[in-house]
């Protein structure tokens, strides 16, 4: 796996500022027959242990998505769903959360379930916030 070289540094601020991390995720590869779900089950594994190298904590739960978009499923982004049973389950706060992503549609998919959409490192949209990097994501809750 190949990371960008402030990601590490980006999740271990938001730690240290006290969030937890989720990741909610499209997987249609799985739904269209490219990969297996297993496959996905690895990568996150992969992460996981990643994050323990560098002496982080993992992330607090995976969700998702295996379908593709034909299924018209209603956990895929834009829909809030996934995230809002992370809320629900883990009795998160809506007004001090984030649903940071690199497209509109993960940023949709938190104003779907009440929280602030962010967009990093795609083209900035002015519906959502938007940063150049996760880690000026991270740098802006400091403030």
């Amino acid at each position: 796996m190949e990371y960008y070289s402030d990601t590490f540094k980006a999740i271990r601020l938001l730690q240290q500022l006290g969030y937890e991390l989720f990741v909610v995720t499209n997987q249609s590869g799985v739904g269209r027959g490219y990969f297996s779900l297993e496959a996905v089950y690895v990568i996150h594994k992969q992460l996981q242990n990643d994050l323990r190298e560098q002496k982080l904590e993992p992330f607090k739960d995976f969700a998702i998505c295996p379908h593709s978009p034909d299924d018209k499923c209603d956990c895929r982004k834009p829909s809030g769903k996934m995230i809002q049973e992370f809320i629900e389950k883990n009795n998160i706060s809506k007004e001090v959360s984030y649903m940071v992503g690199d497209k509109v549609i993960d940023a949709e998919a938190g104003k779907n379930a009440g929280i602030q959409g962010v967009i990093v490192r795609t083209t900035a949209s002015k519906d959502f916030p938007y940063f150049k990097t996760l880690l000026e994501f991270a740098q802006s809750l400091k403030k």
